[in-house]
């Protein structure tokens, strides 16, 4: 039976969330599509995740995509709904909020946006980075979605109708309702703030409609009744490829520290990553059989999208060919989903990392999968989850851009790889 329904706005802020069921034994399921069918939760799912891809997207169009995915949740009975946020607030957070209300036919809803893990905390309803407001971070700045504003109540103002309502950290829990629907937004700088909120909305029974990040889900296991299992592990590899269309700059110092640590580095440029038939053309046939061959010598490897020495080349590459700007995140995991898909066929046996959220949805449209199985926390926020396909079983890496220390790609190489391959020169 499934107790706990997860709305992510992007696939791996489905995964992060449904890997701290998962990771424990418990049964979760992650959907791609928008729709939850009965007919496809197994008997024994008791949390289901569902990747709405409505980041990107008008807060118009969000706010009608999460009521439809709620309201599918109503005819089956979910008991309680988690609408994931992002960690930095990213996104249409506002009126996805209201959306779920709206669908659910409640006028509440508890939102702790802290993630103290990571050093994401609200203080006073202003959210702070690693001790920088949310909009001095490099979120602020970020080249698809960048946050200008640190202070909670404004931004959700900004994007829904609803009443908001700040929870300080000594503040009694709200138990006064309001005819409006009302958002209550919780502080917290410590993970043990975040408990016993969670304690005191099962106490006060308003578990119903809760929202907020990865940690937030990681604190729900203390008040959910869900039965714990057996815990599935990862299967070193014969080597680690990573495949990376994030632009975040914290990425970008990830995959500088990579290379300069024996990862071997492929750029592509302008038209490699924005040509939408670019890989059907005989050059662009070369580039993957180049590709093919560096993977069969190198057992770590780095295919990314970052612009090196012009840091305009990409948006003049845009401007020049008239590609709508909104477009470029899709062609990117378009085009890192053909080059991995390639590989595949061809028989690699490596471990698939990918950074960004749209860069792992590229991978499964061009394979067609709609479901992963998520594994285990392989790093604080990267996710490690098997895909199904063609009979294989691949293991499948996720990071968002703007998770993880500069160390994290390669910490996660040493985990994966078998060690007495390292200078295999015949891989695959």
């Amino acid at each position: 039976m499934v107790k706990l329904l997860i709305i992510a706005d992007d696939f791996t802020g489905a995964l992060d969330t449904g890997i701290q069921f998962a990771k424990r034994g418990i049964d979760t399921q992650i959907f791609t599509g928008r729709k939850i069918r009965k007919k496809n939760i197994t008997d024994s799912a008791q949390v289901v995740v569902v990747d709405t891809e409505t980041r990107p997207l008008s807060g118009a169009q969000a706010y009608q995509i999460v009521k439809e995915v709620v309201k599918d949740a109503v005819k089956i009975c979910v008991p309680t709904i988690l609408k994931k946020t992002d960690s930095a607030l990213r996104g249409n957070v506002g009126a996805e909020l209201e959306a779920v209300m709206e669908a659910a036919g409640e006028k509440s809803m508890y939102f702790i946006p802290a993630f103290p893990d990571i050093n994401r905390v609200t203080r006073g309803g202003i959210h702070y980075i690693e001790g920088e407001l949310l909009e001095n971070s490099a979120f602020g700045k970020d080249p698809f979605e960048p946050v200008d504003c640190s202070y909670i109540p404004e931004l959700l103002s900004r994007q829904s109708r609803c009443r908001i309502e700040k929870v300080g950290l000594d503040d009694e829990f709200p138990k006064t309702t309001f005819d409006d629907s009302t958002i209550y937004v919780f502080d917290a700088e410590k993970k043990e703030h975040m408990i016993q909120r969670t304690e005191e909305l099962k106490e006060h029974q308003k578990i119903r409609l809760v929202a907020g990040c990865a940690g937030l889900a990681e604190c729900l296991l203390t008040v959910l009744n869900l039965k714990e299992g057996e815990q599935r592990t990862v299967q070193k590899q014969k080597g680690l490829y990573v495949a990376c269309g994030s632009l975040n700059p914290i990425t970008k110092e990830q995959i500088e520290y990579a290379s300069a640590r024996g990862f071997s580095r492929l750029n592509l440029s302008p038209r490699q990553k924005l040509e939408e038939d670019y890989y059907e053309k005989e050059e662009g046939r070369k580039v993957l059989e180049d590709i093919k061959r560096i993977c069969s010598r190198e057992t770590r490897v780095i295919t990314d999208t970052f612009d090196l020495e012009d840091d305009k080349a990409t948006l003049n590459y845009v401007r020049e060919h008239n590609i709508p700007e909104e477009s470029i995140r899709y062609r990117i995991s378009s085009c890192h989903g053909k080059i991995v898909k390639h590989l595949l066929e061809n028989g690699m046996e490596y471990t698939i990392m990918m950074t960004g959220g749209d860069t792992l949805m590229g991978l499964m449209k061009e394979m067609n999968c709609t479901q992963l199985y998520p594994v285990c926390e392989i790093e604080k926020g990267a996710v490690l989850s098997l895909l199904i396909w063609n009979g294989r079983r691949i293991q499948v890496i996720s990071k968002s851009g703007g998770f993880g220390s500069k160390e994290i790609i390669t910490r996660i190489a040493d985990k994966v790889i078998e060690s007495n391959l390292v200078n295999s020169q015949e891989l695959f």
